[in-house]
């Protein structure tokens, strides 16, 4: 664990982060962040890579946008725990004894129910993404646009089993099966090169269509690390006379850079002196993906499109191992030392095959998105600056990090009046993240664009009760 979070907070400190969205509910540029996620059919120039990149084609007042590290770098970061800052010092911040010493809190039985709820039932999820270089060019309606991107991807996501939690707060009762197939371990850091093109393919005459513009992104991804519980049905059972009987039945995948540490399985030992930093580590495995969206106007202020997104999966073959166990223990209390390495031993009955590549998919993603210019709209006679309203589906295909298969929804808004600072609004709702409300503003200056915004409003108002967190800002050059 300390290994793993030295990794964290070094791709954390590498560079700023940066947004190309990934997955269903994963990160994408400040502007789209403050709207609530919404971004495929209202994305432009260097913020549709990786959300829609027929959107590149889109002919904008600058045709070519850059992203790097100047003149701000661009930070965004989202975390979600199952416990607010408030909660935790309520039931884990102690109490005055009364002469001034502080010792522990005694829950009573709401207190431990309400804690063991809150503990068992939400996810905690942490994702950071990385910017190296992403810059977009538009030519011509003729020749189309490019895109290409560099960014490394963090993503972490774990959920305890609530029989966990029960056997924590509620001790062990007589018959009752303890199972843990809901338990959640995932991690997973890769890097992306991504090559992207879009163009007008045709002008529709159509009472439901004006014109089409196609795009496609092509990923050549290097993975350095990869954890994951794919199947979890253990279990355990207190019977007659408090004889523990119960199964041992498990997979999980394991792989990581060669220059982190050595993975010897089941037996691994992973220390920080065995890490060593570098830039470009040697990758644990390799993959390829691509995205491939489509974007078009039904009249002068409404517009459709639909993506799909991170098509394809990474090979782990290079210092991975697969490690499973299958079998049966009983538990009947021991006292001798004989006795207890015969308990051990029946613990230590896992496999593992250092041998054998796997694959993890990308997490795969169905966009869909409509977008409204309220103040271009024949039937409003008059209208304070600009307005775009725009509604998007996310549905994911999997459970990679980033991505879940409850589909989201998300509402956006963007108002733009008497060149004063953009503001910007949405509401997203579903996916594994819930109901979030957004907000942001951004400027323009020059050549420069700056993008401040937050997916969780709330946690601007009141962040000691929130359990997300998220801050976003970007800064973009257009000429």
């Amino acid at each position: 664990m300390i290994f793993l979070i030295l990794i964290i907070l070094i791709f954390s400190l590498l560079s700023p982060t940066y947004s190309q969205s990934s997955g269903s509910f994963g990160f994408s540029d400040a502007k789209s962040i403050s709207m609530a996620f919404t971004y495929v059919s209202n994305s432009r120039g260097v913020d549709a890579i990786g959300v829609n990149p027929a959107n590149l084609a889109l002919q904008g007042k600058k045709r070519f946008n850059i992203k790097s590290y100047l003149p701000v770098p661009e930070l965004n970061f989202y975390f979600r725990t199952p416990i607010s800052i408030d909660k935790y010092n309520y039931f884990f911040g102690g109490v005055d004894d009364g002469s001034g010493k502080l010792v522990g809190r005694y829950l009573n039985n709401d207190e431990k129910e309400e804690l063991k709820e809150m503990l068992g039932e939400t996810d905690l999820i942490f994702n950071l993404n990385i910017n190296h270089l992403s810059m977009s060019y538009y030519h011509s309606e003729k020749i189309g646009a490019f895109g290409f991107g560099i960014v490394d991807r963090l993503g972490m996501r774990f959920k305890p089993s609530k029989s966990f939690t029960d056997l924590v707060f509620s001790g062990l009762y007589p018959n009752q099966v303890y199972a843990f197939s809901d338990l959640i371990a995932k991690v997973s850091i890769w890097r992306e090169v991504s090559f992207s093109y879009a163009r007008k393919i045709t002008d529709i005459e159509s009472n439901y269509l004006k014109n089409l513009l196609a795009g496609i992104t092509f990923k050549f991804i290097s993975g350095y690390y990869y954890l994951s519980t794919e199947k979890n049905d253990s279990y355990f059972q207190n019977e007659a006379e408090n004889i523990i009987k119960g199964k041992f039945d498990y997979t999980i995948l394991h792989a990581l850079s060669p220059d982190f540490a050595k993975n010897y399985g089941k037996d691994s030992i992973v220390s920080i002196k065995d890490f060593r930093f570098s830039f470009s580590p040697t990758a644990a495995g390799s993959g390829f993906g691509f995205d491939i969206g489509f974007s078009g106007d039904i009249n002068d202020y409404l517009k459709a499109a639909i993506a799909i997104t991170d098509i394809g999966s990474i090979k782990w073959d290079n210092n991975q191992a697969t490690i499973k166990n299958n079998s049966e223990f009983t538990f009947e209390g021991y006292s001798t030392k004989e006795e207890l390495d015969s308990l051990k031993n029946k613990f230590n009955k896992a496999t593992s095959d250092i041998t054998t590549p796997f694959s993890s998919g990308l997490p795969t993603t169905l966009r869909l998105g409509i977008s409204f210019q309220v103040d271009k709209a024949p039937f409003i006679k008059s209208f304070p600056g600009s307005l775009l309203v725009a509604f998007d589906y996310n549905q994911g295909f999997n459970n990679e990090i980033g991505n879940s298969t409850i589909p989201r929804f998300s509402l956006g808004f963007e108002w733009d009046y008497l060149k004063l600072p953009f503001i910007r609004t949405g509401f997203s709702f579903g996916g594994i993240v819930g109901f979030t409300w957004s907000f942001g503003i951004g400027f323009n200056a020059g050549p420069l664009e700056f993008n401040f915004a937050s997916s969780n409003f709330a946690a601007l108002l009141s962040p000691n009760s929130t359990r997300k967190l998220n801050f976003a800002m970007d800064s973009k050059w257009k000429f």
